[in-house]
């Protein structure tokens, strides 16, 4: 049953759009750059929003869209900046995901971990240049993306 529903939202994110605004950043871009990107969607982050918590060995976000669809999937997305404003990091947020579906669907789109003995794993999409980290949170899931890291 789980292969069934893990399916079925692979069909529903592949019917969506091929890819969100936010994936369009790049990195090393502006928080006016992300700002003007988003259509005017960004906010300054709040404290009690749950994308803009410092994730563990991240920095603080500044900046977040909430109410956006990714994976089919309801998500909230939030961008931190180096000193030069430049972007360093993106988060999004699942809320009431589970680790396991998370990481299904990450290994179903990038295979396997980059270090499969690492926890949290870590994958790698190559093509955008990112390392991507997943992180149960409170009331969902979190996946981290920063610059990919040689290895």
């Amino acid at each position: 049953m789980r292969i069934l529903a893990l399916a079925a939202v692979l069909v529903i994110a592949q019917a969506a759009p091929a890819l969100c605004w936010w994936q369009y950043a790049e990195w090393g871009l502006s928080s006016r750059q992300i700002a003007s990107a988003s259509g005017g969607r960004t906010a300054p982050c709040q404290p009690q929003v749950p994308a803009c918590a410092r994730p563990p060995g991240g920095a603080a976000p500044s900046l977040f869209v909430d109410g956006i669809t990714m994976i089919g999937m309801p998500a909230s997305v939030a961008f931190a900046f180096d000193g030069g404003d430049q972007l360093i990091q993106t988060v999004v947020f699942f809320p009431g995901a589970t680790p396991d579906l998370i990481e299904k669907l990450l290994q179903g789109v990038h295979g396997v971990p980059v270090d499969a003995q690492a926890s949290p794993p870590v994958w790698r999409d190559a093509r955008r240049g990112s390392d991507i980290t997943p992180f149960s949170v409170k009331d969902g899931v979190m996946l981290l993306y920063r610059p990919a890291k040689s290895r």
